[in-house]
């Protein structure tokens, strides 16, 4: 399953890569204190010269796991993210690794940002997802993407409260 999920933010883009993305402050208070998440941790943050930055993550969200899936994935919905930010694309690509039927599970996200005017740009995520486990693939799909765009939603109009009170 691909999508696409589109937000705009009151800031520049070289303010969202370098003070809000990466920023270690603003990751923590948005995954742990407002997308609630059990377990957010940054295992290896690590930039480069050339200004690329490699990231991985560990992440537990909350997550109401539909009752088929629940038999197949069991009560967590974890992964690690692997990511990759290439400066000259201006663009983070993650692959998306599940905790649970890692090879039955592929995850993958790219993220842009796209200027819109005087101190707006439009973040882009684009997701694509397949999962192949018989008789629930399409739900477990349709379950990833649901769960993707509520956590973006939420985390979009966090971030547009952090660029104004931080004044970004």
């Amino acid at each position: 399953m691909r999508s696409t999920i589109r937000h705009t933010f009151n800031t520049d883009i070289d303010t969202f890569w370098n003070r809000i993305f990466f920023d270690r402050v603003f990751n923590e208070s948005l995954f742990r204190d407002h997308l609630h998440f059990t377990r957010y941790e940054i295992v290896e943050l690590e930039r480069s010269d050339d200004g690329s930055v490699r990231r991985r993550v560990e992440c537990v969200p909350p997550a109401e796991i539909p009752g088929p899936l629940k038999k197949v994935l069991g009560e967590s919905a974890g992964y690690t993210e692997v990511g990759r930010f290439d400066p000259s694309r201006r663009r983070f690509e993650v692959e998306v690794i599940p905790n649970v039927a890692a090879d039955k599970i592929k995850s993958r996200v790219a993220i842009w940002a796209e200027p819109r005017g005087d101190k707006q740009i439009e973040r882009v995520v684009e997701m694509d997802t397949t999962v192949k486990i018989f008789g629930v693939g399409k739900m477990a799909e349709g379950f990833i993407d649901k769960q993707a765009r509520q956590s973006y939603q939420t985390a979009a109009d966090f971030t547009n409260r952090w660029i104004a009170d931080k004044g970004l």
